[in-house]
C-alpha cells in the first residue's frame, strides 16, 4: 500500500483464485445488485436537478456514465479514495448521534443540547469530531494505513469524546 491508498486487490482475481468460476460469478452478481440500486438512485439524483425528465432516462444515463467511468480503472481507484474521505469525514457525525440516542441519559447529559440551551453552536459536536478527525487522520498519514480502516476507531473516538465533553458542560 502506498499513501495510505486502498489496497490494491481486485475482488473478481481474489474470488476467481479461491472459489474458481463461482467465486467469479459471485462477484458479478454482487456487483450487479449493489450497482441496480445505486444507478437508480444517482437516477433520481439527477431527475431533482431536471424534474422533466422520466425517471427511465435518467436511470439510463446515470448508468451509462458510471459504466463508461468504470471503464478506466485508475478513475475507479480514485473514486474509492474519495468515498473513503468522505465516509471517514461523515462517519463520526453519526457516532455523535447515536450515543447521544444510546447513552446520553445513562451519561448524564443534556439531550439535544443545542435546541435546549437556544444555541446554534455546540462546541462538544465541533470538538469532538475535529480531535477524532485529526487524530485518525494523523495516525492515516503517518503509518499509511487506509483511510477507510480508520473510521471506526473515529467513529468510537467522537462518540467517547462527545459523551466525555457534553458531561463536563451539564
Amino acid at each position: 500500500m502506498a499513501g495510505g491508498s486502498a489496497p490494491n486487490v481486485a475482488p473478481g482475481p481474489l474470488a476467481y483464485n479461491a472459489l474458481g468460476i463461482f467465486g467469479a460469478i459471485a462477484v458479478v452478481l454482487a456487483g450487479w445488485t449493489t450497482a441496480n440500486p445505486t444507478i437508480y438512485r444517482a437516477g433520481l439524483a439527477f431527475q431533482a436537478i431536471i424534474p422533466k425528465t422520466s425517471t427511465f432516462w435518467v436511470t439510463i444515463i446515470a448508468g451509462s456514465v458510471a459504466t463508461l467511468a468504470g471503464l478506466f480503472p485508475a478513475f475507479a481507484m480514485k473514486l474509492l479514495d474519495f468515498v473513503a474521505l468522505y465516509g471517514f469525514i461523515l462517519a463520526p457525525m453519526g457516532a455523535i448521534i447515536v450515543f447521544e440516542h444510546f447513552y446520553g441519559e445513562k451519561a448524564n447529559i443534556i439531550i439535544d443540547y443545542a435546541e435546549k440551551m437556544n444555541v446554534k453552536f455546540n462546541r462538544a459536536v465541533f470538538w469532538a469530531w475535529a480531535i477524532s478527525f485529526g487524530l485518525c487522520y494523523f495516525i492515516s498519514v503517518t503509518f499509511d494505513v487506509f483511510l477507510s480502516f480508520m473510521t471506526l476507531p473515529a467513529w468510537l473516538l467522537c462518540g467517547v469524546l462527545f459523551l466525555a465533553m457534553s458531561k463536563k458542560r451539564s
